[in-house]
């Protein structure tokens, strides 16, 4: 078995948008998400984010449009055969201009987005082959044994190409780390439509150390893939902790009552505690099954356990 390593992960920066970390070079057009100042190709001062070059591009667009509004005006004015004309083609031209410049001043949030769309689809290529340079970079730094710093560059890279080769990646190595509960780690962004045992295996490790990243994209993976899990050496075990950690809320338990049921005589003390407690708590709610399992296990296993007991007396049972 392969040692895992004791490491410190830096917390992960949300963004609103995954964009908001892309950058591009102003010298060679290179996209990177890693990249902080200098560009990785051309190795100038040169990045900026890509909202900002977008923006840049907006004003050049709007400054032309007023630009031909002024050329208009300019034409009705020498055009203009009297004063009057003359007078009304300024008022004019100068109400045109205002409207112009309040419509784009009110539309420009929609025309940005508008516009990094359009930079996106202008510079596809680069920018597929500025992400796949970002990737290739995080595994020289995974060769040269900095396996920390390769799993926050492939974390970065993974906000925007979902690809389930760069999941995997990501999982090997948290895979290769002593996980801890105060890390800051994720769940959802790494699941997959196929079964993988190594995403079963992460997922077996949260489910004791951080069972509220397990949610509802979580539980349905374990469902579809129950049966290769229990093929898997410590798949029970896996799906027990899974069901362990549906107990968590009463919602859970809810919608997954068969995953619950199939599990709940395996359950900890802890957890099947938990999950006894909700059960007492919503007796008119239609578990079903699972309320007969529950019961059975408890008069089975804990019915003079004290904290049970506890509980009964605390629901006055």
């Amino acid at each position: 078995m392969t040692k895992k390593l004791p490491v410190l992960l830096n917390p992960y920066i949300k963004a609103r948008y995954p964009y908001n970390k892309l950058k591009i070079c102003r010298r060679c057009n290179y996209f990177t998400v890693l990249g902080d100042a200098k560009c990785p190709i051309c190795g100038k001062a040169a990045l900026q984010s890509v909202e900002k070059r977008a923006s840049s591009m907006l004003q050049r667009s709007m400054w032309k449009a007023r630009l031909i509004a002024l050329l208009i005006i300019g034409a009705g004015l020498a055009m203009s055969g009297s004063t009057m004309q003359s007078s009304l083609s300024a008022a004019g031209g100068l109400a045109l201009l205002a409207l112009l410049w309040t419509i784009q001043r009110r539309s420009t949030p929609a025309l940005l987005r508008l516009q990094l769309q359009k930079l996106f689809q202008n510079e596809a290529y680069t920018l597929i082959a500025g992400l796949v340079n970002d990737r290739d970079s995080a595994i020289q730094v995974f060769h040269s044994g900095n396996k920390p710093l390769a799993y926050e560059m492939l974390r970065e890279i993974g906000a925007l190409v979902h690809t389930d080769q760069l999941r995997i990646e990501q999982i090997l190595l948290l895979q290769s780390f002593v996980l801890r509960k105060d890390m800051d780690l994720m769940l959802d962004p790494l699941l997959m439509d196929h079964f993988n045992p190594d995403l079963v295996e992460y997922i077996g490790e949260l489910a004791k150390i951080r069972r509220d990243l397990l949610k509802e994209n979580t539980f349905r993976y374990i469902l579809v893939h129950e049966a290769q899990i229990l093929k898997m050496e410590h798949g029970e075990n896996i799906l027990v902790g899974v069901a362990g950690a549906a107990v968590r809320m009463k919602r859970y338990v809810a919608l997954y009552p068969y995953l619950v049921l199939r599990y709940a005589r395996k359950l900890p003390k802890d957890r099947f505690l938990r999950l006894y407690r909700i059960i007492q708590s919503s007796p008119n709610a239609s578990f079903g099954p699972l309320y007969e399992e529950v019961m059975n296990t408890y008069n089975e296993k804990f019915k003079w356990d004290e904290d049970f007991q506890r509980a009964g007396k605390d629901r006055g049972l």
